[in-house]
């Protein structure tokens, strides 16, 4: 293999290849990124922890073919370190011992035969749909907070569900505790269908999705494994099996207390709110709610720690009762955050209730569902 490639763009390749390449694996081949060089200029990089797999195909100046697996780590701080101009990389297939020249500089490093490096998973379409980059972006981000961390306690919740119906996309994630819900329309001719992709997939799609609404993502579903395919990435993930909880009842809650607030006045005094929880070490931040007592006009918070008291007002419009009711300040800000909206609607009926909040436009573009915390006077 020989091949000149510069070195911004070498490192785009790596930058975006690493995020599916093991830290650490009993599996030496599983720290490692696969170069697949052909003779036509094309130019494919692999990453592969056999849960997502990330391929990225460009073009550079390739004089001589060829394949190697090389340490994922070692090669991508070796190209970081470079002068900013072209590298001439150069393997001896023979041994597998890749040499990196730059400028005045030059490194030769061991690599593996490509031969050892996992398959990419054959995604045999089974469904497939297609969004803008900026609309998944926006999904994801909506609801990515919600995945839950402990794969222990429920496996299936460490994912998000997508669920097409009537030609409406939902990504939904739930962690037992909150629930979000974020809705596309996407093609009225498709089957209604549903899978789930690991959390841990969706954020790295995240990272390399770009604002774009000219930008489309073709999303293929086979029984085990979905790819999701654009510009120059194929990204394919295991997909988790199980059956997703029914979230739907949970939705059709009656509330008959309806708040509108400013997002950032209400984050911004959780924010006030939560310095006294997260200065107290002796204390879990999920153990200390924050209390919020909600009138006509306005939400009162208030926050009690071993550190201190902490009590603030914001100013809101509110429809039904009085109400008292705690929260995780983590949870609500988490939200707020997500919504990125100048106002919210915050739709409660008691103390004991899930808590959601919903955009102001009545579009069900987004839903976000959190439980309360019980409060010992």
């Amino acid at each position: 293999m020989k091949l000149i490639c510069h070195k911004q763009q070498l490192l785009k390749i790596i930058n975006t290849v690493q995020k599916a390449v093991s830290a650490k694996s009993i599996m030496p081949i599983l720290e490692c990124i696969k170069i697949d060089a052909k003779a036509n200029g094309e130019l494919t990089v692999f990453g592969n922890n056999l849960d997502i797999c990330i391929e990225y195909n460009d073009t550079c100046n390739i004089t001589e073919g060829g394949e190697i697996a090389i340490s994922s780590k070692m090669f991508g701080e070796i190209i970081r370190k470079l002068p900013d101009t072209d590298v001439l990389i150069n393997v001896n297939e023979e041994n597998n011992i890749m040499t990196i020249k730059c400028d005045k500089s030059e490194f030769n490093i061991q690599g593996l035969s490509s031969i050892e490096y996992p398959a990419v998973p054959e995604v045999k379409e089974n469904y497939k749909f297609s969004l803008s980059q900026k609309a998944l972006r926006k999904m994801i981000r909506k609801t990515i907070f919600s995945v839950s961390q402990n794969e222990a306690r429920k496996p299936i919740l460490t994912g998000s569900l997508f669920e097409i119906e009537t030609g409406v996309l939902s990504i939904v994630s739930t962690d037992g505790y909150r629930l979000a819900i974020c809705k596309e329309t996407v093609d009225s001719s498709l089957n209604n269908f549903k899978f789930v992709v690991p959390g841990l997939t969706l954020r790295e799609i995240f990272k390399v999705l770009e604002d774009d609404d000219e930008k489309m993502v073709n999303v293929i579903v086979s029984e085990r494994h979905a790819m999701f395919e654009f510009d120059n990435y194929k990204i394919v993930t295991r997909l988790l099996e199980g059956e997703y909880i029914n979230y739907k009842p949970v939705l059709m809650t009656p509330n008959n207390i309806v708040v509108t607030a400013n997002t950032s006045a209400f984050s911004e005094s959780l924010e006030r709110a939560s310095l006294l929880i997260n200065d107290d070490i002796t204390a879990k931040a999920e153990k200390v709610p924050v209390r919020l007592n909600i009138t006509t006009d306005k939400i009162e918070i208030t926050c009690i720690t071993g550190k201190g008291k902490v009590h603030d007002i914001v100013d809101v419009s509110a429809i039904g009762e009085d109400i008292e009711i705690g929260f995780n300040h983590r949870y609500l800000l988490e939200a707020l955050r997500a919504s990125e909206e100048d106002e919210i609607k915050i739709e409660l009926s008691n103390p004991r209730s899930s808590c959601f909040i919903r955009s102001t436009k009545n579009d069900d573009s987004f839903t976000f569902m959190i439980l309360p915390v019980r409060l010992y006077n």
